[in-house]
């Protein structure tokens, strides 16, 4: 399947009707940022045949957990080549903000269901959102894979897999209210691939800017075709 057919590659326009009201201004205006492009998230897709994604697209898709998701990629033209040296692995006490994200998830979330403290969302959450935005990232560095080609295909994130997943978390997250995962691949040498990904989160008030409130690096690996 070629490269433009690929669901990562289509534009889904009506992935942005649940965030048309009620939504931060800083959100919006990301929703509408002219580098990126909503597309449908293949992981809220439930597949009945095998149970794949079962529970992004069914435990985490209710009115108490995360009740809608838009995916926005930044435009093709637009990704930088990757290195093919491994970066270094960040000292636990640094933060450095991502810059032009490869993909934004923008996520509603919802209470008591993602609670872990109260009016907290639980850590595990977190991590579960982190993990599918950076597996989108990684694949729209690998095409090679078939990855997100047909809409009924076996493995439609390619065949990739997260190997390590090294997660800081700064300041609560608080629900209900709504929640950015930005993530940027920042290198690949052959099947191995680094991804930095963060949560942020409005502030309070209109004038606040986001925040930081969940730091993360990971290891990918890209698996062969068994023969």
């Amino acid at each position: 399947m070629s490269p433009s057919t690929s669901i990562l590659n289509q534009p889904h326009p009506p992935a942005l009707e649940p965030f048309r009201a009620a939504v931060p201004p800083v959100v919006t205006r990301l929703l509408h940022h002219p580098d990126y492009f909503p597309i449908r998230t293949w992981s809220r897709i439930f597949k009945s045949d095998s149970g794949e994604d079962g529970y992004f697209a069914s435990t985490l898709a209710s009115p108490l957990t995360i009740p809608h998701v838009c995916t926005l990629r930044r435009q093709p033209e637009l990704l930088a080549p990757l290195p093919d040296t491994a970066p270094v692995w960040p000292a636990p006490n640094s933060v450095s903000r991502i810059e032009n994200p490869d993909l934004y998830l923008v996520l509603q979330l919802a209470t008591p269901g993602v609670s872990g403290h109260p009016s907290t969302a639980h850590g595990g959450l977190l991590a579960t959102c982190i993990d599918e935005a950076m597996s989108y990232a990684v694949a729209l560095h690998a095409p090679e894979t078939g990855a997100a080609g047909a809409l009924f295909a076996h493995h439609p994130r390619g065949m990739l897999y997260t190997a390590q997943l090294d997660i800081r978390y700064r300041v609560p997250v608080a629900v209900p209210g709504y929640a950015l995962v930005q993530a940027k691949v920042l290198a690949r040498v052959g099947r191995k691939f680094w991804v930095h990904a963060q949560i942020l989160q409005p502030g309070e008030t209109a004038e606040d800017p986001l925040r930081v409130t969940t730091d993360a690096i990971a290891f990918w690996l890209q698996t062969k075709a068994a023969l």
